[in-house]
Order: C-alpha cells, then structure tokens, then sequence
C-alpha cells in the first residue's frame, strides 16, 4: 500500500491538472468597461480625465472635481444588450450548434456625489462597475466541453478628494472598495470513447470576494481653451475561492468526483492597472474636441497562480498569455441653442489576447466604440442626458484544443456586439 502522503501528493496534482484547463477559461470572463452610464458614455470615453464637467470626475479623474462651482449629484441607469453569436468551423469535432445568442443582458448605472468643502477642496463619492462579463452559451453548444455559463459582477464605491493647488494645477486621489461574484459553468464529457452514449456532467464554480484598490489624478489648464487630465487607476486583486461542485459524472469518471470532493482552490483574477491621458480643447465657445490615449496592464492579468489545497498546500502557475492594451479616443461636443449639448465620439482598444492563445470563454478581439449622446439643461440645477454607444467586440477567430473529452472547438463571431444605452440625471445645488 502507498503512504498516504504519496497518495496525496498524487490526488493533489491530478486535481490541479484538470481544473487547470476550467480555470484558465473562468479566468477569462472579465472585460474592463468605461460604460458607467454618465454622460461620457456620448463620447465613447473620449476626454473622460479631462472633461470635468459633471460628478461622474469622482471616478473618471478626482481633480476635475475642483471645476465644479457647486455640490452636485449625478444618478445614472441602463442597460447593456449585447448580441453574441458563434459560427462554428467545420474543423470542430464536437457535435452541437453555435449557442444562439450568448449575450446576456446587464444593468449598468453608477452614482455619483461631489461636495464643495471650501473654494479649493472638493469631496466625492462614486459608487459604479467598471469590470463585468455575462455569457450564457447554453448546453448543446459546440463548446460546451470548455464553457457554458460565466457570469462576473463587479461592483465598487470610490470615495476621493481634490485640491486645487493654483488656477492651472488640480489634484486627486481616492481609494476604492469592489465587490465581486464570479461563476463558471461547463459541461463535462462522460463519453469516453466513441461508442458510448452517455449525459453529460457537469462543474461548476461559485465564489465572492472583495479588494481594494486606488486611484489619483491630476488636471491641467494651461491655457483657457485647453485642459489636459492624467489619471492613473490602481490593479484590483480577487482572491476567488472555492470548492468545486461537480454532478452526473459517469462510472469511468466517477473517481474525479472523489478527489475533487474534498479539494478546495483558489484563483486570483486582477482587474488591471491602467492609465489615461484625456485632453479637451474649445475650439469655439460652443465646440469642443476630445481625445484619449490609454494603457492597461492585461499581461498581468494573464500570469497568475492556482492554489490548490487538500491535505497539502500546491501552487499551480498559470499563463494565459495576455498582452498590455491600447486606447485611442477622439470626440467632440456642440452646444447648439442655450440648453442643448450634443456628444459624439469613437474608441479603438487593441485586442489583450491574440488569435493563438483566444479562449472560449474570453471572445473578444480588438474593440471598437461609436458613442453619441444628448443633454438637455431642465433649468439652472437640473440637466437630464440620454446616451447610446455601440461596440464592437471583432470576429475574435480562435481554434482551441483541450484533449479527446474537450474535443477541438474552432470559429468565429458572426456578431459579438455590445449596445449601452443609459439615462441621466445631474442636480447641482
């Protein structure tokens, strides 16, 4: 008979190996939004850390707080409507259909509170998401070996503070507290050989967990005509864990149920670091032109290790091997009568994960944002917006391969589009 360290040691690593390959793809649910609903939604993120014209600058760059002559209140509500549908290669082995449509709909809304201390100092509060994913691709999809369900909701409260150091110099910083759910889903292939006609199994992993993070900026006049804002957003670390629930596993994989029983893991998932340079210029007194250019740290994202404990302690290293991002935004903003103000503008963000090393369950590629949106100043305290932005998440092409029980999944997305469209409300008082 082995000693029972050894059969631990074995069960831990048998463990480790096949949740490695679901975890890897749990991984990959989260994708970093701009989209809180505030009236920057208009302009696709376009000038977000220079604008400074309303309280939603709680969370887009503090300092812009000290721009705002009054306290004020900024709710925003919507909704994100995404179309996702997968056209499966001929080249996948498993037998299935393409999903449907695996976009789940999304609430998405942020509050937003700036106070006005003294004539230099502003206190601010955001409470929003900027970190989210829901997919739902059903169980007779091609891929339902790899995923079927991934559901990740974020959620934080940022408070922040400014001070205004001269007539051209403005500074902030603030710290946040998030909330997270991730949930993942997949089938699980009891059919070990051909000629066997057995259900699926099933795993799935639940967890919550909470972090801290931070965020500080700093916003430029140079001259009056010109602001230029910096903002810097902190990594926020997830320590998700959990126990695997694993069912209808078949006689030949009924062993897995019993090691993985009393197994419980771990999986850190980073929100990345990023950093944005915004600039708005007033070309007349009723025109403005926005830009961004933006970095975000998703190699980090990509690296992580897989802790996985049952007598013993074992560390698993993971890579999904994910790249730093870009942004570039442009847009413009026209007031036209007293009251009205008309928002336009366009984002690219560059791809975090290649075609080689593209999963499942992260099925995006580079992203494209068309924003527009309108406001309408009720009176003197009150301006109610409406904004609408369409993205384009890319055919994101991928071909994965994950043993005989997994099969080879390939294709592509024939849409995999995201529409946000919101409502808001600013009370200045």
């Amino acid at each position: 008979m082995q000693p029972v360290s050894s059969k631990a040691s074995r069960t831990i690593y048998f463990v480790a190996v096949i949740l490695l390959t679901f975890f890897t793809s749990a991984r990959g649910a989260g994708l970093l939004l701009y989209e809180t609903g505030a009236p920057d939604l208009g302009t696709a993120s376009a000038g977000r850390a220079a604008m400074a014209a309303d309280a939603s600058t709680a969370a887009a760059n503090p300092a812009g707080m000290t721009l705002l002559d009054r306290s004020q209140l900024l709710n925003a509500s919507g909704a994100l409507l995404p179309s996702t549908n997968f056209d499966v290669a001929p080249q996948t082995t498993t037998k299935g259909g393409g999903g449907g449509n695996a976009g789940v709909f999304f609430p998405i809304g942020g509050f937003f509170y700036v106070y006005r201390l003294s004539e230099r100092i502003r206190l601010g509060v955001a409470v929003d998401s900027d970190f989210a994913g829901n997919f739902n691709y059903g169980k007779t999809w091609t891929g339902r070996y790899y995923v079927t369900r991934e559901p990740l909701i974020t959620g934080k409260v940022n408070p922040s503070i400014a001070y205004e150091v001269n007539d051209w110099l403005s500074v902030g910083a603030g710290f946040s507290f998030s909330v997270g759910r991730l949930l993942f889903q997949s089938n699980v292939n009891n059919n070990l050989f051909k000629f066997m006609h057995r259900p699926d199994g099933g795993l799935a992993i639940e967890s919550w967990d909470e972090a801290f993070g931070g965020n500080v900026g700093i916003l430029l006049r140079p001259i009056a005509k010109l602001r230029v804002g910096l903002t810097y957003q902190s990594p926020v670390d997830y320590k998700f864990g959990f126990r695997p629930h694993v069912t209808g596993l078949g006689p030949l994989l009924s062993r897995l149920r019993t090691r993985i029983g009393g197994v419980k893991a771990n999986i850190p998932m980073e929100v990345p670091q990023q950093v944005m340079l915004s600039g708005l210029y007033d070309v007349t007194p009723n025109w403005s032109l926005l830009g961004n250019v933006g970095w975000q740290n998703w190699s980090a994202f990509g690296e992580f290790p897989i802790g996985i404990s049952a007598l013993k302690q074992r560390t698993v290293e993971a890579n999904l091997h994910f790249s730093d991002t870009c942004q570039i935004a442009i847009g413009q903003q026209f007031r036209f009568g007293e009251k009205w103000l008309w928002s336009a503008g366009f984002a690219y963000d560059s791809s975090p994960v290649s075609r080689v090393n593209r999963v499942p369950s992260l099925p995006i590629d580079r992203q494209l944002r068309y924003g527009t949106g309108i406001q309408y100043q009720i009176n003197r305290d009150v301006t109610a917006g409406l904004a609408w932005e369409f993205m384009d998440a890319g055919p994101a092409p991928y071909s994965a391969r994950r043993g005989p029980l997994a099969g080879t999944q390939q294709g592509h997305f024939s849409t995999d589009y995201n529409n946000f469209v919101a409502l808001n409300l600013i009370w200045k008082f």
